[in-house]
């Protein structure tokens, strides 16, 4: 299995977060994750973390971290999975909360999608990947509105079909809402482009 799943301290809406947990090779959980993962069911195979905000569990597998380093657990975790050999990465939790640990987690998708295959971030409502220059598909599910942003400068030759607000060879820059509130129509949305970083927000409104 190329699958890991790595479970952080904050997930806002856990309740609809769906997900097959044999499917990952393995599961980590950074810090207070592992409260996460015993709510949602889910046994951990990793823990890491500094373990500030929850006693230090009593497992034979956990990585104690300092207090005071230069990333967070959430981050930590990461190097972990990919040092285990784990290729395709998702991270439940990390939106939401504190924006400054959000804006760092949308940072560290930008860090590990050159050295993956796939790298998500979810919680009960969105689902966040950051594409490279190429091509994507993205296929129509239970989330209704598509979003692309630019990351980091100018997103250049960006196509987008299959969707309602289509776009062909576009220059897309990073000072505007343009990308926002989209949805897919067809079977799957088609994405592609040259130059640049583009962050993929698949959302839907909460009742």
């Amino acid at each position: 299995m190329t699958k890991a799943l790595i479970i952080t301290s904050y997930v806002e809406h856990p309740e609809n977060i769906n997900l097959n947990p044999k499917e990952y090779g393995a599961i980590i959980c950074a810090d207070a994750g592992l409260l996460v993962a015993n709510r949602l069911g889910i046994t951990a195979t990793h823990l890491i973390g500094d373990y500030d905000s929850m006693e230090i569990p009593q497992n034979q597998n956990i990585i104690k971290l300092p207090m005071e380093k230069d990333m967070t657990d959430t981050e930590a975790a990461l190097d972990l999975a990919l040092s285990e050999g784990f290729h395709d990465l998702t991270v439940i939790g990390g939106l939401g909360g504190r924006f400054d640990h959000t804006m760092g987690n949308i940072g560290m998708l930008a860090k590990f999608a050159p050295l993956t295959s796939s790298i998500c971030l979810l919680d009960g409502q969105n689902l966040v990947r950051l594409m490279l220059p190429g091509s994507m598909k993205i296929p129509r599910n239970n989330y209704k509105y598509l979003g692309l942003i630019s990351y980091g400068g100018i997103c250049r030759g960006l196509t987008v079909s299959g969707v309602k607000y289509p776009l062909d060879g576009f220059d897309l820059k990073n000072d505007t809402s343009l990308g926002v509130s989209n949805e897919i129509l067809k079977e799957y949305a088609a994405i592609s482009f040259d130059e640049g970083q583009l962050l993929i927000i698949q959302t839907k409104d909460l009742i």
